[in-house]
C-alpha cells in the first residue's frame, strides 16, 4: 500500500471536528448535523437541565437549541469554536425560558421532582459504605442542587460550564461574549455563594 493511500485511509477514519461537521451541515449534509446532535446530546442536555431545573422542559429546550443552531448555521464561522457558539445559543434559550416562567417561583424545594427526574441523591450520591453515610451524602447533594438553582442565571451558567462541562474560562468568555475577568468574577461569586449555602449551621 502506498504512503498516500495509507494517509487517505487514516484521515478518512479520523473523527471529524465539530467545526468540520458544522461546515458540512451548513452545506446541506443532514447526517453531519445529526452527528453533532448525537455528540452533544448528553452534555448539552445535562447543562440545560441544570440551568432550568426541570428534566422534561430541558428536553424541549435541547430540541429548541438545535433548531436554532440549524436555522443559523450560515452565521457560524469555522474559525470559531462550535462548542462555544452552541453553548451561547443554549444559554440564551434557557434565559428566555426562565424569563417567561418567572423562574424564582419555579425554583422551590419541589424543583426537579417531576416525572422523569431521578431524585437528587440518586443522581449525585456515590457509593457509601453504610446507609447513614449514603443518606448524609444524598442530603448534601440535594442541598447543592438547590443552591445551584438559587444562583442568578449569569452565575449559574458560568459555574455549570466550568464545573460540569469542563470549559476553560477563555472558552466560557468567548461563548458568553464577556471578558475573562468577568467569568472569573462570576465563578468566584458562585463558588462563595455555594459554600455559604452548604455551610453547616452552628
Amino acid at each position: 500500500m502506498g504512503v498516500h493511500a495509507y494517509y487517505k485511509m487514516n484521515t478518512a477514519d479520523e473523527e471529524p471536528t465539530d467545526e468540520a461537521l458544522a461546515e458540512r451541515a451548513r452545506d446541506g449534509d443532514v447526517r453531519a448535523f445529526e452527528r453533532l446532535v448525537t455528540r452533544y446530546q448528553a452534555p448539552l442536555y445535562n447543562y440545560i437541565r441544570r440551568m432550568v431545573g426541570n428534566a422534561s422542559e430541558a428536553e424541549d429546550l435541547f430540541q429548541d437549541t438545535f433548531m436554532k443552531v440549524y436555522g443559523h448555521l450560515d452565521r457560524f464561522r469555522p474559525e470559531g469554536r462550535f462548542r462555544g457558539w452552541l453553548y451561547r445559543i443554549a444559554t440564551n434559550t434557557c434565559r428566555d425560558a426562565l424569563r417567561r416562567r418567572k423562574l424564582r417561583r419555579v425554583f422551590s424545594l419541589d424543583a426537579g421532582r417531576n416525572p422523569g427526574d431521578a431524585p437528587p441523591g440518586e443522581r449525585y450520591a456515590s457509593r457509601a459504605p453504610n446507609p447513614a453515610e449514603k443518606a448524609a451524602e444524598a442530603e448534601l447533594a440535594e442541598r447543592l442542587e438547590r443552591a445551584v438553582q438559587a444562583l442568578p442565571t449569569k452565575h449559574r451558567a458560568v459555574f455549570l460550564m466550568a464545573r460540569y462541562d469542563g470549559m476553560s474560562y477563555e472558552e466560557i468568555a468567548a461563548s458568553l461574549k464577556i471578558p475573562v475577568g468577568t467569568v472569573k468574577s462570576r465563578m468566584n461569586t458562585a463558588v462563595n455563594a455555594l459554600m455559604d449555602a452548604l455551610e453547616e449551621p452552628a
